[in-house]
């Protein structure tokens, strides 16, 4: 029996992770807790302050001096340190830290050359986002500095949490045919292939699983997988990763991965509860196109907007690298961050019966659904596992995506490929996209 871990949510729900195993096969089962809003955001643009206007000339030396003062501690009418202070003690966000987005890398380099003599610790800065996560330890501080170089900042706000997708714990269902009908295997019947010969599927493609880590499994054996810890907390690594790895790549006959001759590079982004931030998930997403991949998964997802995740998926999109990320699992009519922007393909899951399943997101620019109900993986402890979820259906996604690189389909033609073979659906495009994923023969 595994430990269950909460994983909490903003906005939408999200949940606990526990498994039951009976035999060599366990049921990933998922449960959601719900939490109030707590993350807001700061105000831009952040007004510089003026000094007070007087009429008398002799009065300027002191209206400069009640500008110098009002730098460094904010008047009644400004609130941004109350704001730091509430973001602070914020569940959904990271304490202490903000992520800060720059017009230019000009404006960046000026803050980083800034920032040691504010006390401001830069954790991670890319002149490509031209943005900064930092830490600090004086909201005063940080407040002056925010306002004296307002103009020079696109957008602050803070490191949001993400997390693997939760499912709901109640089935009632009144946006859909309710599917929920399990595979009960890795669902490439579905998706066209069959019996077909899987042996050079994703060969020379490589293949960033950004999740909670890969750990050995004899499903696995023989995939070359390069492992990169960002989260370095020194726990044991959450399950999902590797059940996201063998759908992409595993080597089992039977419910094996889509692409088995994918390279996969294991990038940990979350820890051992399925917890991560956006500032880390940017960070590896730019690692993943710096270091080959050509397609990315995230499996992944936070309600959150966060201009630096939008600017990494962008930079990641404009070097011809495919970003396929999860729908969500919280019944939302919205779906979650990274596949909401443009330009990701994000992913919705369906049952066995093609029926998109209870738990699946829907909204606007949803681009595919794939099997997500009852789907067979491999997992820790050299585990075999059945689960539910978009993130199932996303990494099944990205094997397919593989396979079609592999046939040197080209990175620009692959949205128009899944679009012409994916199998039509009566259900609306903001529940399925434009279809259930087919592979072409």
């Amino acid at each position: 029996m595994m430990n269950s871990h909460w994983i909490k949510s903003l906005l939408i729900a999200s949940g606990v992770l526990c498994l039951i195993s009976f035999g060599a096969l366990g049921w990933l089962a998922f449960q959601a807790t719900e939490l109030p809003d707590d993350s807001g955001v700061l105000p831009l643009p952040i007004k510089k302050l003026a000094p007070r206007q007087n009429s008398d000339s002799s009065n300027h030396a002191a209206a400069d001096q009640n500008h110098a003062e009002s730098t460094d501690s904010p008047p009644e009418d400004d609130d941004l340190v109350e704001k730091l202070a509430a973001l602070e003690q914020a569940k959904t966000v990271v304490a202490g830290e903000l992520l800060l987005s720059f017009r230019d890398s000009k404006a960046l380099a000026a803050f980083l050359a800034r920032a040691g003599k504010l006390g401001i610790q830069v954790l991670y800065q890319d002149s490509r986002l031209n943005s900064a996560r930092i830490r600090y330890q004086d909201r005063n501080q940080l407040a002056a500095e925010l306002r004296e170089h307002a103009d020079e900042y696109k957008n602050i706000g803070p490191n949001h949490l993400v997390w693997v997708p939760g499912i709901p714990k109640t089935i009632d269902d009144a946006t859909n045919a309710g599917g929920r009908v399990p595979f009960e295997s890795s669902g490439l019947d579905m998706i066209g292939v069959d019996q077909l010969d899987r042996s050079r599927w994703g060969l020379g493609i490589k293949v960033a699983v950004l999740d909670t880590g890969i750990t050995n499994h004899d499903d696995l054996n023989g995939v070359k997988i390069t492992h990169l810890d960002f989260v370095k907390d020194g726990k044991p690594y959450d399950g999902h990763g590797t059940a996201m790895a063998g759908l992409i790549a595993g080597q089992a006959e039977d419910n094996g991965g889509v692409a088995p001759q994918s390279e996969l590079l294991d990038y940990r982004v979350a820890d051992a509860d399925g917890v991560g931030n956006v500032a880390t998930l940017a960070q590896a997403i730019v690692r993943a196109v710096d270091d080959g991949a050509r397609v990315i998964n995230i499996s992944l997802g936070t309600s959150a907007n966060s201009q630096m995740l939008a600017s990494a998926i962008q930079y990641a999109i404009s070097n011809n690298v495919i970003v396929v990320a999860a729908a969500g699992n919280e019944r939302a009519a919205q779906l979650a961050y990274p596949a909401a922007y443009s330009g990701v393909i994000s992913v919705a899951a369906i049952d066995a019966q093609g029926r998109q399943a209870y738990f699946s997101n829907s909204g606007d620019g949803l681009f595919i659904s794939a099997p997500g109900v009852g789907i067979i993986s491999p997992y820790n402890d050299n585990k075999t596992v059945m689960g539910n979820g978009t993130s199932q259906a996303a990494a099944i996604v990205s094997g397919a995506i593989s396979v079609l690189l592999s046939r040197n389909y080209q990175s620009n033609n692959i949205r128009q490929v899944l679009s012409q073979f994916a199998q039509p659906s009566a259900l609306p495009a903001n529940q399925v996209g434009v279809g259930i994923l087919r592979l072409p023969r």
